[in-house]
């Protein structure tokens, strides 16, 4: 026996926090842009950077940034998960893929859910496009975009 107590694996918590986040005035664009179907993204002067979603200064150069454009919305998985196992407060029933995006023309990524394919046939490199919402669910968020896909016949990057 090894006298260590045994780990805790779970506790109840009254505990709430509640929190407010201000986006700022570049990422504030970006989320108008999405309750419109638009990926707004920002370049740098400076350094030429594209920030998708856009803070208002290179984290790079602190350079202000340039005027928001708009992005196609296809990109590449730059790296992914599985997610396989339940966990409290989970909105999707595992197994489901969450990855890190690269939108074509953007030199940062964006996180977001994986569909319309096999966990299996998902790899670094995929081609995928945004699914958007019905018109009448858009808003300022990320769920904009209810998840990417495969590129129909698009071969990888």
């Amino acid at each position: 026996m090894s006298g260590l107590p045994t780990p805790v694996e779970s506790f109840t918590s009254p505990h709430k926090v509640d929190y407010t986040f201000v986006a700022g005035t570049g990422r504030s664009a970006f989320l108008r842009g999405l309750k419109r179907r638009r990926l707004l993204a920002r370049r740098c002067p400076a350094c030429d950077r594209v920030y998708l979603p856009a803070p208002e200064f290179c984290s790079r150069c602190l350079a202000e940034l340039c005027a928001p454009f708009e992005l196609g919305g296809t990109g590449v998985v730059k790296t992914f998960c599985v997610v396989n196992f339940p966990f409290p407060g989970q909105m999707i029933d595992p197994p489901y893929l969450v990855a890190y995006i690269q939108v074509d023309g953007a030199d940062t990524t964006l996180m977001h859910l994986v569909r319309d394919v096999e966990p299996a046939d998902v790899h670094i490199g995929l081609r995928v496009e945004p699914v958007w919402c019905a018109e009448e669910d858009l808003d300022t968020s990320m769920n904009s975009i209810r998840y990417y896909r495969p590129v129909a016949g698009g071969s990888d990057a």
